[in-house]
Formats: C-alpha cells, sequence, structure tokens
C-alpha cells in the first residue's frame, strides 16, 4: 500500500501502473477513485460494453452501467458495503451495453488503501455471466422437453403367439422400423434383423438372464431401420411363469427413445460446456486476484523503494543547504536525480508491459537468423568494450510470428546474454533450433554467470530478477515481457542454468499457417 497519496506523481501514472496486471485479462477491469468515479477501464471492459475510457472517465462506475431491470436492493447492498469500507466478491447484477442490452455481470471489487487505512480508490473485477446462465436455462429447457417427450411419445406392441411363436407387429412399431404396415404375422428373427449388430448379442445375453431371474426385460436397443436410420428403441416385457418354468414375454412394447438419447447426450455436452465456463472463469478470477496482489507487494517493494530514497535525498539537500553545505547538497542532488531516473525507467517498463495487451498479432514469416544478426548488433553497440562471438546463426528458420514482438524477445534475451556475460574475456553466444511437426524451439545459450535452478519460475515474474547483483542494470520486466508475448503466440519460454555455468533461454512457437488468426492472451 502507499504511506500517502503522493508517493506516485499523479493518479493516472498510478492507473499505468495498475494497467500491466489487468489489461491481458479476460475479465473487465473498472478503477474508480475514493468517490468511486472512473479513472480507468481495460480493453475487455470497452469490448463487453461498446464504453471508451474516454466516454466514461469521471462518471459514477454504477450509474454508467444500470439500468431498468437493475435490481435496487442489489445496489443498495454494494453502495452500503462500499461507504462501510467492505469489499464486495461474487455479486450477481444486470449491468447494461453502450447499445441499451442487458447482461448479466459477476462483480467483484476491492477497496485500495494506504498504510493508514484511507481508501485511495475502488478495484473491480466483472464477468459476462449472460452465457453461462443462457446455457444453464436452456439446460432447464432441456429438461423440461424431455420430460415432455417421454409424456408424449407412442409406444408400438408386438403380440407373441405361444403355439406358433409368431409376432403381430402394431402400426407404431411399422413406424418405427419406415416399413409399409402388413397384416401377415412376423417372426422373431424378422425384428431382430433390425437391431444393429453390437446391440444383438447385448439383447441375447439380457433375454438370457431374465428368463433365468423372471425379472422384467427393459433394455435399449440401436437399430436401423429400412431407410438406414439410426434409432434407439426401448423394449420392455415381462416373462410369464408357467408350470414347466418361464416362458418369455408373450407382449412387447416397442418405444423409439431417439429423441430421448439424443437429449441426453444434448444435456451431457451442455454441462460440459457449463463445468468449462466455470472453470475458466474461476481460473480468470484467480489469475486477477493473484495479478491483483502481484501488484500490491510491487507497490510495497519495488516502486516505493525509489520514492522513498528520493524523499530522503531531498530531505538531506534541504538541511546542507539550511547548514550552508553546498557540496553535499549538490551530491545528494545527483543521488535525487538516478533515484528519479530509475523510477521513470520502472514506470517506463510497466507502460511498455501493460500496452502489450492494445494491440492484436499481426504474424508473417520472420527469418529469425536475420533478425538475431541485427538485436546482436545492437546489444554490442551497447557494450562496445565487450569481445563476443555468435555460432549457430545459420541453424536458424523462418517462422510465423508477429515481427516486432518477436524481435522484442529476442533483443531482451541477447541483451541480457551480454550484461551477464560482461565479466568473460570472450563473450560466446551459441544459437539453436529444433524442429518438429509442432513447430519450433529456438535456444540462446551464454557463458554467463548463471542462477540458481530455484529461480527459474521466478525470473519471469514482474519485478523477477534472478542474479542479485546490482551493478548489473534491470527493473525485471523485460522477461515478463517476454513470456506474455510468447504466449500470445501459443508458445512457451523457458530456462535452465546454474550458477557460474552460463544460462539458456529456450523459445517454442507452434507451426502456424499464414491463414491462422492470433490474439493475445
Amino acid at each position: 500500500m502507499l504511506d500517502t497519496t503522493d508517493e506516485l506523481t499523479d493518479m493516472a501514472s498510478w492507473l499505468l501502473i495498475l494497467e500491466k496486471v489487468v489489461e491481458q485479462s479476460a475479465n473487465m477491469v473498472v478503477i474508480a477513485d475514493a468517490s468511486r468515479r472512473i479513472h480507468w477501464v481495460n480493453q475487455t471492459y470497452t469490448k463487453v460494453t461498446g464504453w471508451e475510457l474516454e466516454e466514461v472517465q469521471g462518471k459514477l462506475a454504477g450509474e454508467q452501467l444500470h439500468g431498468p431491470l437493475t435490481d435496487k436492493r442489489i445496489r443498495q447492498q454494494l453502495r452500503d458495503r462500499l461507504s462501510q469500507g467492505q469489499s464486495v466478491a461474487g455479486v450477481e447484477i444486470v449491468n447494461y451495453r453502450k447499445n441499451g442490452e442487458p447482461y448479466l455481470a459477476l462483480l467483484n471489487i476491492e477497496t485500495i488503501r494506504d498504510n493508514h487505512g484511507r481508501v485511495l480508490g475502488y478495484f473491480s473485477i466483472q464477468s459476462d455471466i449472460s452465457e453461462k446462465r443462457a446455457l444453464e436455462k436452456a439446460n432447464v429447457e432441456l429438461q423440461h422437453h424431455l420430460q415432455v417427450a417421454q409424456r408424449l411419445a407412442r409406444l408400438g406392441r408386438v403380440e407373441v403367439d405361444a403355439g406358433t411363436g409368431m409376432m403381430r407387429w402394431s402400426c407404431e412399431v411399422y413406424d418405427i422400423l419406415d416399413l409399409p404396415i402388413e397384416e401377415s404375422p412376423k417372426t422373431c428373427d424378422d425384428f431382430l434383423a433390425f437391431i444393429d449388430s453390437e446391440s444383438r448379442q447385448d439383447f441375447h445375453n439380457q433375454l438370457k438372464r431374465v428368463m433365468q431371474s423372471g425379472e422384467e426385460f427393459d433394455h435399449e436397443l440401436s437399430i436401423s431401420t429400412k431407410n438406414g436410420r439410426r434409432r434407439w428403441v426401448r423394449c420392455r416385457g415381462v416373462p410369464e411363469k408357467h408350470e414347466s418354468g418361464i416362458r418369455p414375454p408373450g407382449t412387447w412394447t416397442i418405444q423409439d427413445v431417439t429423441v430421448y438419447r439424443e437429449l441426453i447426450e444434448q444435456k451431457r455436452l451442455t454441462n460440459e460446456k457449463l463445468r468449462a465456463m466455470v472453470q475458466e472463469r474461476t481460473l480468470h478470477l484467480e489469475e486477477a486476484n493473484s495479478s491483483l496482489e502481484a501488484f500490491s507487494q510491487a507497490l510495497s517493494h519495488d516502486l516505493k523503494k525509489p520514492v522513498r530514497h528520493m524523499t530522503s535525498y531531498a530531505e538531506i539537500v534541504q538541511e546542507s543547504l539550511a547548514a550552508g553545505d553546498i557540496d553535499t547538497a549538490k551530491a545528494y542532488c545527483r543521488k535525487l536525480v538516478t533515484a528519479g531516473t530509475q523510477m521513470r525507467a520502472l514506470m517506463d517498463g510497466l507502460l511498455a508491459f501493460s500496452r502489450l495487451g492494445r494491440r492484436s498479432l499481426k504474424p508473417s514469416w520472420v527469418a529469425m537468423a536475420e533478425l538475431l544478426c541485427d538485436c546482436v548488433g545492437e546489444a554490442a553497440a551497447s557494450f562496445p568494450d565487450l569481445r563476443f562471438r555468435v555460432v549457430g546463426t545459420e541453424t536458424l528458420p523462418r517462422v510465423w510470428a508477429d515481427p516486432v514482438l518477436i524481435r522484442e524477445v529476442w533483443a531482451n534475451l541477447v541483451d541480457n546474454a551480454f550484461k551477464y556475460s560482461a565479466g568473460r574475456d570472450l563473450i560466446l553466444l551459441e544459437l539453436a533450433c529444433a524442429t518438429t511437426d509442432g513447430g519450433w524451439t529456438l535456444s540462446l545459450r551464454d557463458n554467463g554467470c548463471g542462477f540458481s535452478p530455484a529461480m527459474q519460475s521466478h525470473i519471469f515474474q514482474m519485478f523477477g530478477r534472478a542474479n542479485p547483483d546490482q551493478a548489473v542494470a534491470g527493473d525485471g520486466i523485460g522477461l515478463a515481457m517476454c513470456q506474455r508475448i510468447i504466449l500470445a503466440h501459443g508458445g512457451s519460454i523457458w530456462a535452465e542454468s546454474a550458477p557460474g555455468e552460463g544460462s539458456t533461454f529456450s523459445v517454442f512457437l507452434p507451426v502456424a499457417t499464414p491463414t491462422s488468426n492470433f490474439e493475445p492472451h
């Protein structure tokens, strides 16, 4: 949390920092000030509601989205909880899009406070659950249709002559089998001929069982009609007890349950889709809450540190000037400028990271050998005193990727290789590529200082640094940006290293064609 509302230069800067963790979210995110007036919304908010940031800034968040169908009781409950400083979790409310169309939103609101408990603003995460509720409604309707189908289903009847074994079918049986109605008796084999081969043996096994137990025969079978249509029928019959034992049923009912089976299958698919949607929404909320927590930690540690330094240096300068110690004042003025420069670099990094979510990928074929040569040349120009050698460039293929963003990835990786290998007499960069049916795995190995294997996942987090050496410049944002870009391409990025043994960074990009439609995550 912030010690004072002045620790960041203004609210706009604060919103830019927060943007990094929410712009990539599939949920709507709204940032409001202490009076609950909108200061910032992410792109998902604009996509779902139709409202651009410029149209909603300064307006009350609730009044912007509420309408005739919005429950007044829920609105009042939200106002009461927020006025009491309480968070809001899992509240469903009817909101409205810009075009007047209502939608159902799942609402979560967290209060942002400083160290003194004062409310600075509100962080709201909303999910459009209209589709989920529509699926649930469709599921209920399917249940209703299933019940109606069961009531209205007509039953065919088969009568068996105990003496001759011949059968007479009712007209419904002929309809089920797509046959013209005949008066002539039928045999058991006439009916069995329509049962699909995979169900025929099952039919005999079930009949054998009920003949031994005397229980009712009740079984569903798949059949192929005269016209080749596949149907499901439910066959029922009660064995007859006789002095000589148990006889097969003298009367059977044949019911077409194809619609029933199709509804059951449709219900199963709908339930699976609902479960998948619930899991996806849950994952998005967990990711958003995790990002919010990470952002709070960043404010408490990485961002407050340079601000505190600047405040301390400014106080020393003030005291030195009051005491007439100009040399000390000048020295701490230089420190103050350095801390401010670090703060600006950190803010610029966060802004660049957040802006990744504002553009769609525009992939094309990229010659990686040429791209890596350019990246190495740029890095070498930044480190003119370092000797280096690059091998393996000729192994690099052409890949299908966004040329601007993929260049950003490799520029970061090459720059890191130079920075963390600066202590070597000769920097060795080894490039390689492994090609499979699924895509390309490109790797860059250096001979730098390396890092502990335990830090492999940490380095791709915001502000994560594997090497604590502060002499090596860096803000801990570059690799997080690289990971976000690669994930947007549907790929993955990872690192392998050991202290003193250099590092290997690998990037997997899936095979794609020029018609592929990439969307960033």
